[in-house]
C-alpha cells in the first residue's frame, strides 16, 4: 500500500477533479490529464498565483481587521492617513514594505509577524484597487521578496 504525504494527496484529488471536467494541465491543454500527468503537475496547478479578484475579496475582513481602525473603512483616513485616490498606493513595493515594517514612529505597528506572506499580498491588493486606486495586484511571492 503507498502512503501519500497530504499534498501529493491533494494533488491527486485535484487532479482527478480537473481530469473529470476535461481540463488540461498548463503547458498540456487539450490532452487527457490522466495520459501522462504526474502528481509534479497537479501541484504546480495547485500552486497557480491568486487572482486579483481572490486578493481583493481576501483582502477585505483583513483590512476592516488590522488596518480600518487608522486609515478608515472607506480608506478616508482618520488616525492613518488617506489611502482613497493616495498616489503612494501606486508603488507596491512601498506598500508592501509599509505594510510589513510598518512606520512605528507615526503610530503604524509592522504586520511581519502577524500576517503571513498572502495575508500581506491580499491586504496591499485591497488598499491598491478600492476606493478609487487601481494599481493592480500584489502577490504573494513579491511579499517574500521584500520580507
Amino acid at each position: 500500500m503507498k502512503v501519500f504525504t497530504g499534498v501529493a494527496l491533494a494533488a491527486l484529488s485535484l487532479g482527478a477533479l480537473v481530469g473529470s471536467v476535461g481540463s488540461g494541465v498548463a503547458g498540456q491543454a487539450g490532452t487527457n490529464p490522466k495520459a501522462g500527468a504526474t502528481p509534479a503537475d497537479w501541484i504546480q496547478v495547485a500552486q497557480a498565483a491568486p487572482t486579483q479578484a481572490a486578493l481583493v475579496a481576501e483582502g477585505g475582513p483583513l483590512f476592516a481587521r488590522n488596518c480600518a481602525v487608522c486609515h478608515g473603512n472607506a480608506g478616508q483616513g482618520d488616525i492613518g492617513p488617506k489611502l482613497a485616490g493616495n498616489p503612494f498606493v501606486n508603488s507596491a513595493g512601498a506598500v508592501i514594505a509599509q505594510i510589513l515594517h510598518g512606520a512605528e514612529e507615526h503610530g503604524m505597528p509592522p504586520f511581519q509577524e502577524a500576517l503571513n506572506d498572502r495575508q500581506i499580498a491580499a491586504i496591499a491588493t485591497y488598499v491598491r484597487n478600492s476606493w478609487g486606486n487601481t494599481a493592480g495586484p500584489v502577490l504573494p511571492e513579491e511579499v517574500a521578496r521584500t520580507r
